[in-house]
C-alpha cells in the first residue's frame, strides 16, 4: 500500500525569501508549482503579512466611526468601501455590529401621515424607501392613504 503522507513540495525559507521579493500569494504559487491557497496558509502560518491591495481605511478609521454609533453600511460609504468589507474587518477586530439606523422617528412618520402623505411621497420626504415606509406604517397601525389620480 502506498505511503498517503506527501512530503511538502517547498520549505519555510523558499517561502519567506519569495515574501522579502515582495512577491504576492499567486506569483509565490506559480514560482512554487503549487495551489495559491496552500502558499496562503503556510505564510499565515509562518506570521506573514499578505502582499496585496492597499487596504481601503485602517482599522483605526472603522474603529472611530464605529464608536460614533455609525453601522457597517454608513463606515462604508464613508471610508468609499463595500459593506461586505467592513463587516469582515470588524469581524476581524471582534467588534460587534450596530444594527440598521432608523432613518426617521416614528413621530415624524405619524406627522407626514396625518398630512395626508401617501407611503411613497413620506418616503421621498424621510429619505427611505415606500416599502420601508409602509412596514413601520403597519406596526403603527396606521391605515394606508392612498390618492387617486384625477
Amino acid at each position: 500500500m502506498a505511503d498517503r503522507s506527501r512530503s511538502r513540495l517547498f520549505t519555510d525559507q523558499q517561502l519567506i525569501e519569495l515574501h522579502e521579493e515582495g512577491l504576492h500569494d499567486r506569483e509565490k504559487a506559480e514560482r512554487l508549482g503549487v495551489n495559491k491557497a496552500i502558499v496562503g496558509y503556510h505564510r499565515r502560518r509562518l506570521g506573514l503579512e499578505a502582499h496585496g491591495r492597499r487596504s481601503l481605511f485602517t482599522d483605526k478609521q472603522l474603529i472611530e466611526l464605529h464608536k460614533q454609533g455609525f453601522n457597517d453600511r454608513e463606515i462604508a460609504d464613508k471610508l468609499g468601501a463595500v459593506k461586505k468589507t467592513v463587516r469582515v474587518r470588524r469581524g476581524r477586530l471582534g467588534i460587534k455590529a450596530h444594527g440598521p439606523r432608523r432613518l426617521f422617528t416614528d413621530q415624524q412618520l405619524i406627522e407626514l401621515h396625518e398630512q395626508g402623505f401617501n407611503d411613497r411621497e413620506k418616503g421621498e420626504k424621510l429619505g427611505a424607501h415606500k416599502s420601508t415606509v409602509r412596514t413601520h406604517r403597519r406596526r403603527l397601525g396606521l391605515k394606508p392613504i392612498r390618492k387617486h389620480k384625477r
